[in-house]
C-alpha cells in the first residue's frame, strides 16, 4: 500500500511538471527547498514555547519514558550519570534500545557531549529520555512550519503565475527537463514527508514498521538527507 501511494506522488509530481512547464517545475521544487530549510531554521519558534511549558514538557517527557530503552540492556544503568559510561557500554545500550532513525545517533551524540549538563540532567535514562522528546518535538515543528511555508509560497507563485498567465516555457526539451525536475520534486516532498517515520516508530512501533518495511519506504527512510539535519537538542 505504502509503495503504491511512493508511485502514485511521484507520478503525480511528474504530471504537474510536464503540463506546468520547466520554469513553473524548476520554481516550485525551489520554494520546497525554501520552506524546508526556513523551517528548520525557525523549529524553536514553536519548539521553544512548549518546553518552557512545565506541563506540556512534562506530559511529553512522562509520555515517551526514554527509560525503558536503557533498561534492556540494564535498569542500573538508568541512573549512572553520562560522564561515567564508556563507549563500550554506550554502544551496547543504544544497540540494544534499537531506536529508529536518527534517534540512535542523536542520543549518542548528546551522552557524549553531555549536552544538557546546563540543565543539570546527568543520568543516562534522563538523556534517553529529553533526546527523544526534543527530536521528536522538532521534527513536529519543523513538519508544521515547512507545510505552512508551502502553502503560502505555493499560493504568491500560482497568483504569480495566473497574473502573467503562464510562467515561460522553453521551445525544445521542455516536457523532458519538466518531468525530471517533476520527479526530484516527488523525491524531494517524499523525503521531508518520510520525516515523521520516528515519531511513528516511536509512538506506535508496529504501524511504523509498516511504514518503512516496503523496499521502496525504507529507502527514503534510511537513505534520507535531511534526516541528519535534524537539531538533536
Amino acid at each position: 500500500m505504502i509503495t503504491i501511494l511512493i508511485l502514485v506522488v511521484l507520478g503525480l509530481c511528474i504530471l504537474a511538471g510536464y503540463y506546468r512547464g520547466v520554469v513553473y517545475s524548476a520554481v516550485s521544487i525551489g520554494i520546497t527547498f525554501l520552506s524546508f530549510f526556513l523551517a528548520l531554521l525557525l523549529i524553536p519558534v514553536i519548539a521553544a514555547p512548549v518546553r518552557r511549558s512545565k506541563a506540556l514538557y512534562g506530559s511529553l517527557l512522562y509520555y515517551f519514558e526514554g527509560y525503558e530503552f536503557v533498561s534492556r540492556t540494564s535498569v542500573e544503568l538508568i541512573h549512572d550519570p553520562v560522564s561515567s559510561i564508556d563507549g563500550e557500554t554506550l554502544s551496547e545500550v543504544v544497540e540494544n534500545a534499537d531506536l529508529p532513525l536518527p534517534l540512535d545517533s542523536a542520543v549518542s551524540r548528546n551522552i557524549r557531549a553531555e549536552a544538557y549538563k546546563a540543565d543539570r540532567i546527568t543520568t543516562l535514562g534522563d538523556y534517553f529520555n529529553q533526546t527523544i522528546v526534543d527530536v521528536v518535538l522538532n521534527i513536529l515543528s519543523l513538519l508544521l512550519l515547512f507545510v505552512v511555508f508551502r502553502v503560502l509560497f505555493g499560493f504568491i507563485l500560482r497568483m504569480i503565475d495566473y497574473g502573467r498567465r503562464g510562467l515561460p516555457t522553453l521551445k525544445r526539451f521542455d516536457p523532458l527537463f519538466s518531468c525530471g525536475i517533476g520527479f526530484l520534486h516527488g523525491v524531494t516532498l517524499l523525503y521531508i514527508f518520510f520525516l515523521i517515520a520516528p515519531v511513528i516508530l516511536t509512538i506506535v512501533p508496529k504501524l511504523g514498521q509498516m511504514l518503512v518495511d516496503p523496499p521502496l519506504a525504507g529507502f527514503f527512510y534510511r537513505m534520507n538527507p535531511f534526516m541528519w539535519m535534524l537539531p538533536t537538542t
